[in-house]
């Protein structure tokens, strides 16, 4: 068997993504849950400036999340951040894959296919393999029903060094306030000013699926490098570039956290991640993937889409409020 067979018989089966009928919403992705998972660990290495800010802050200032944690003062990218942005970038490599494989656009095989279209934030279909597994947007419905869990991350450097502000050399970045009185002299309140996060910043990933199949950890891979190329943040347009390096993708939990992350990324301990990152399976021995394997089952991705369709398609009727069972691959 090959590397990637192997790791695929510890997920679960492709048709679990199939959706079932539910008598308050109409169709719904199954919320099934089984003791299996996968982690994802990485690096995030910011390419560009990048804005990470989740508090409301003055009208003329925008000031970069902080947090004072091991002894450094660090730059803070929450996961719900993470989270959003990655989201869409799932949804719009499915929406492509879609067009791609079938001859018709995305909105009329979602309409077919899962009772309703796609529209963000209220209008998600909550049925299909994105929703599947990051759930719906709206509260009661669909939206606990994620599979994905993201953690808060924080820069390895410290404040002094990968932000810019006021008392750094370059000074903090100035923009003009929007609606400025140009009859009245520019003073102070005039401009906008925010800090930002340099370039070469080093943020560590942690991210847990539950109830996986191998289409959720291929997908959820390509929309990371989606997503680092879209830009994560405040004005992710034109800022919050990332390259992602994935250390280690594992059937198991992870035995460290975060902070350990920040730690050994810090002392130069994860040239080798395979010293340093153990992993422990609910059940069995898990297993992990380093280097090329990553890789391998991020190349699945074609493969197990046309299985995702092929479910789909074989699904029978399912009477309204039956739940199909799962099962492994």
């Amino acid at each position: 068997m090959t590397t990637t067979t192997e790791f695929a018989q510890q997920l679960a089966s492709i048709d679990t993504l199939v959706p079932r009928d539910h008598k308050k919403v109409g169709k719904i992705a199954q919320a099934i849950y089984t003791r299996q998972i996968v982690t994802v660990v990485g690096v995030k290495t910011t390419a560009a400036r990048f804005l990470p800010v989740s508090h409301q802050g003055y009208s003329n200032e925008t000031y970069v999340d902080k947090v004072d944690l091991l002894g450094k003062t660090r730059a803070e990218f929450i996961g719900r951040k993470l989270k959003g942005i990655e989201r869409r970038a799932h949804m719009a490599l499915f929406r492509e894959m879609l067009e791609a494989k079938q001859a018709q656009d995305w909105q009329t095989f979602f309409s077919g296919r899962f009772g309703k279209a796609c529209t963000i934030p209220d209008g998600l279909c909550v049925a299909c393999w994105n929703c599947s597994l990051f759930g719906g947007m709206e509260a009661g419905k669909g939206a606990t029903f994620s599979r994905i869990r993201y953690f808060d991350t924080f820069s390895v450097e410290d404040t002094a060094e990968c932000i810019q502000s006021d008392d750094l050399p370059e000074g903090m970045a100035i923009g003009n306030t929007v609606g400025e009185d140009l009859s009245v002299e520019r003073g102070e309140a005039s401009f906008h000013r925010y800090e930002y996060v340099k370039a070469g910043t080093r943020f560590p990933l942690l991210t847990i699926i539950e109830s996986p199949t191998l289409l959720d950890v291929a997908g959820y891979l390509a929309a990371i490098k989606l997503a680092d190329q879209h830009g994560y943040g405040k004005y992710s347009a034109n800022h919050g570039k990332f390259e992602t390096q994935l250390l280690a993708v594992s059937t198991g939990y992870p035995l460290f956290s975060v902070l350990n992350l920040l730690t050994w990324l810090e002392n130069g301990e994860l040239i080798n991640p395979q010293e340093k990152l153990q992993f422990e399976a609910a059940v069995g021995e898990p297993m992990t993937l380093f280097g090329g394997g990553i890789e391998a089952v991020r190349e699945a991705l074609d493969e197990q889409f046309i299985a995702y369709l092929a479910a789909l398609d074989a699904a029978p009727e399912q009477s309204k409020g039956e739940k199909p069972k799962g099962s492994r691959k």
